[in-house]
């Protein structure tokens, strides 16, 4: 790589080219567009704009294009990651919320049983996973618990209610002492639910009474 870096120079109006393919700047002879930054920096390729999402640009300041648009080879696996992070917090949008103001709480989880008696759960519209170590609602002192997507309590707006469903964990949920079998099913205030060691006593906010659309 030390090697490599030596071939590449810059102008003096800051222009980067391979010095070994060019007896001279070839941006400011054409006149055209040309990166600034070292390709071999640290941070090239990144833009203070974007967070770090910007055009790469490969040896000889030719930009790279691909399957994934303006990202170099090293990039692509950290933007499928950073897109499959964004695909899986897809909920429910609440279109009476305004933009940039705080999710609104519809209804809570509150531990009556179990290591985290006491510990209330906010709930909000679309899924909220149930996990030990990740989701939405984090219940960290059962370790009869899954890890994560042990179980999902949902609100959907558009019917103002709440639902339940078991998700990937071995744990058998109960509502009310009865085991939830298939899909899920409809969950009302102060339903008991089971879920491990714990029991969590489930509140609704929003409803037929009440609904942040209508607030």
């Amino acid at each position: 790589m030390a090697e490599i870096r030596q071939k590449i120079i810059s102008c003096p109006q800051g222009h980067y080219y391979d010095a070994n393919r060019y007896e001279s700047c070839p941006y400011c002879s054409s006149g055209s567009f040309s990166p600034t930054v070292d390709p071999f920096a640290d941070n090239a390729g990144e833009s203070p704009d974007y967070g770090g999402i910007g055009k790469t640009t490969d040896v000889g300041g030719e930009d790279t294009y691909g399957q994934y648009g303006n990202f170099g080879p090293t990039e692509i696996p950290q933007v499928k990651k950073r897109a499959a992070q964004s695909m899986s917090k897809t909920q429910f949008v609440d279109i009476s919320t305004p933009a940039g103001a705080p999710v609104p709480v519809v209804g809570w989880l509150v531990a009556v049983e179990g290591p985290c008696r006491g510990t209330d759960y906010r709930i909000h519209t679309g899924y909220n996973y149930i996990g030990r170590e990740a989701g939405d609602i984090c219940i960290h002192g059962d370790n009869t618990i899954s890890a994560e997507k042990d179980a999902n309590v949902t609100y959907v707006p558009q019917t103002r209610k709440f639902y339940i469903a078991h998700e990937q964990g071995k744990n058998v949920l109960l509502v009310n002492d009865m085991p939830v079998i298939g899909g899920g099913m409809e969950i009302q205030s102060f339903d008991l639910i089971t879920i491990g060691t714990t029991k969590l006593m489930f509140i609704g906010m929003c409803g037929e009474k009440f609904t942040w659309g209508e607030a």
